[in-house]
C-alpha cells in the first residue's frame, strides 16, 4: 500500500464525481484539482473512477483503497504527492456500479477522457458512428452498455428515473468543441433508445467544452522502482510534468465542485484555448514525434535538443502562429515558448512512441485545421506538409501488426500500394473522414504534400 498518508480525512469524502476513463492522465490531471480541494477542505470532491476496457487499474489501486502517488518531474527534482480523492475504483466487470452513480442525487459532475476515437463518431459529421463496435453493441443491448455514450444514457436514464436532478458532464479529450460533440452523441443515442429520455437530457444535462493539458507520460517500471525507494510502496504510480491547466466553459449545472477555487479557468470562450493548445501544443508535440522517431530517439525532449530538429520545428511554429487566432488578452508567441520549454524537460521522458499512436484520428484535429486555415489567408504550408510526411515515413517503417492507429490495415494498404509522393498524397486526402474538403480538394496542398513525401528520405 501507498505508506504515506493524504493530509485529509478520506472517511470523510462524498462520492461526488464521476470519472469515466481512469488513465493515467486522469490520475494526473483531472483528480489533482480535485484533491487540492479536499486539502483546502472541501468533502464533496470524491471521486468513483472507473476504467473502462481493463481491470489493471482497478486490480492495482484496490489493495491501496484508490490512493496513489503522483511524481512531479522537473530539471528542479522530483515531487512526489499521495492522491486520494478517488473513493471507488471499478472496471469492465462493475459498470453497474458506474450506472448507480451517476444515477445518484450526490454526483454533480461527470468527466471524461477515453481517447478521442473511443466516442464512436464520424470525424467528418461529428454524428454518431453506428458502425464503432461499442456505439453498434449500445444500440443493440442499451441497458447493458460497454461504450462512454451508451454508459452516459444508461446512466441519465436511471438518473432521470431517480429524481436525482440535474448534472453536467465535461469531456476531457483533445477533441474541438468537445462538449457540444458529446452532447450531440449523447442526444443521438438517447434518441433511439428512449426518446423522452433524450428531452430529458436536454433540458437538465449541462455538456460544457472543456480543454486540458499536462504531458503525462506511461508509467514505467523505473518509475514503479523510483516511488518506492522514496518509500511509497504503489504499483501504480503516475508521473507528470509540474505544468497544468484545464479550462471549462461557465456553463454548468448547479452542485459542481467549486473547480476555480483549485485554478480551474471558466470562461465562456473555450474554443479560443483550445484551438491554440490543439494547434500549437499538440501540433509541435505530434510533429516532434514522427520527427523524432525518424532521427532515432526515444523521448520529445531528446528531439527538441537536436540541432536539426530545431529549426523545422522552429519553421512549423511559425506557419502555426501565423493563422492563429489566440485567446483575448493572451499571448501566442510566449505561449509556443512556453510549450517547447515544456517539451525540454528531460525529468519527463515522454516517449515518442506512445505520442505517435492513432495519427489518423489525431493529425485531423491537430495539424489540417492549420493548414486550411493557412490555405485561407494563402500562407505557407511547406512545414505543416512536411508533418504529414513524417507520419508517412513512420507509417512505412513500422510494420503493420506494430502500428497503433484504429486505421492500422488501411493505412499499412495505402503506404504500401502507393511509393511516388504524389499518389500518396492523393490518397492520403481521399481516405474518408481524414481530411476537410478545403483540403482535401486543394491542388496546391497536394502538391506540397506530394513534394514532402518525396523528400522524405531526408529529415
Amino acid at each position: 500500500m501507498v505508506s504515506t498518508s493524504v493530509p485529509y480525512d478520506r472517511t470523510a469524502l462524498s462520492t461526488a464525481v464521476v470519472h469515466l476513463g481512469l488513465g493515467a492522465f486522469s490520475r494526473a490531471h483531472v483528480c489533482t484539482y480535485l484533491d487540492d480541494l479536499a486539502v483546502a477542505g472541501a468533502r464533496d470532491v470524491g471521486v468513483l473512477g472507473s476504467s473502462m476496457t481493463s481491470e489493471r487499474v482497478p486490480d492495482a489501486l484496490a489493495p491501496q483503497a484508490g490512493r496513489y502517488t503522483l511524481v512531479e518531474a522537473s530539471a528542479a527534482g522530483r515531487h512526489l504527492r499521495p492522491i486520494g480523492v478517488l473513493t471507488h475504483v471499478v472496471g469492465p466487470s462493475r459498470r453497474g456500479q458506474v450506472l448507480a452513480a451517476l444515477a445518484a442525487p450526490t454526483t454533480t459532475l461527470v468527466t471524461t477522457t477515453v481517447t478521442e476515437k473511443a466516442y464512436g463518431f464520424d470525424p467528418v459529421t461529428r454524428h454518431l458512428d453506428p458502425t464503432h463496435p461499442t456505439v453498434a453493441h449500445d444500440l443493440t443491448d442499451p441497458a447493458a452498455p460497454i461504450g462512454v455514450v451508451g454508459i452516459l444514457v444508461a446512466g441519465l436514464a436511471a438518473r432521470r428515473a431517480a429524481g436525482a436532478g440535474p448534472l453536467t458532464v465535461a469531456c476531457c479529450d483533445n477533441v474541438a468543441a468537445n462538449g457540444r460533440m458529446l452532447a450531440s452523441l449523447v442526444g443521438e443515442l438517447a434518441e433511439r433508445v428512449d426518446p423522452d429520455t433524450a428531452r430529458w437530457i436536454g433540458d437538465h444535462v449541462a455538456f460544457p467544452d472543456s480543454m486540458v493539458d499536462r504531458i503525462v507520460p506511461a508509467t514505467t517500471d523505473a518509475l514503479r522502482t523510483e516511488v518506492a525507494a522514496a518509500g511509497f510502496d504503489d504499483p501504480w504510480p503516475v508521473i507528470a510534468e509540474p505544468f497544468r491547466q484545464w479550462v471549462l466553459e461557465d456553463r454548468l449545472a448547479p452542485g459542481v465542485p467549486p473547480l476555480t477555487e483549485a485554478g480551474v479557468t471558466c470562461t465562456s470562450d473555450v474554443a479560443a484555448w483550445e484551438r491554440m493548445k490543439l494547434r500549437v501544443l499538440n501540433g509541435l508535440h505530434s510533429a516532434s514525434a514522427y520527427l523524432g522517431l525518424r532521427l532515432g530517439y526515444s523521448t520529445i525532449d531528446e528531439v527538441v535538443a537536436d540541432p536539426v530538429a530545431g529549426p523545422l520545428l522552429d519553421a512549423l511554429e511559425a506557419e502555426i502562429l501565423a493563422v492563429l487566432e489566440p485567446p483575448a488578452g493572451e499571448d501566442a508567441r510566449a505561449y509556443a515558448a512556453t510549450v517547447r520549454h515544456r517539451f525540454a524537460n528531460p525529468a519527463v521522458g515522454h516517449r515518442c512512441r506512445q505520442i505517435a499512436m492513432d495519427g489518423s484520428v489525431k493529425l485531423p484535429q491537430r495539424i489540417l485545421p492549420t493548414v486550411a486555415a493557412a490555405l485561407d489567408a494563402d500562407a505557407s504550408v511547406d512545414a505543416l506538409a512536411r508533418v504529414l510526411a513524417w507520419w508517412v515515413g513512420h507509417l512505412r517503417r513500422t510494420p503493420a501488426g506494430d502500428l497503433e492507429d484504429p486505421r492500422a490495415d488501411e493505412l499499412a494498404a495505402l503506404v504500401q500500394a502507393h511509393r511516388a509522393g504524389a499518389d500518396v498524397a492523393g490518397a492520403l486526402m481521399a481516405l474518408e473522414g481524414f481530411a476537410s474538403p478545403r483540403v482535401q480538394h486543394d491542388l496546391g496542398w497536394r502538391a506540397t504534400l506530394a513534394a514532402a513525401i518525396d523528400a522524405e528520405g531526408t529529415p
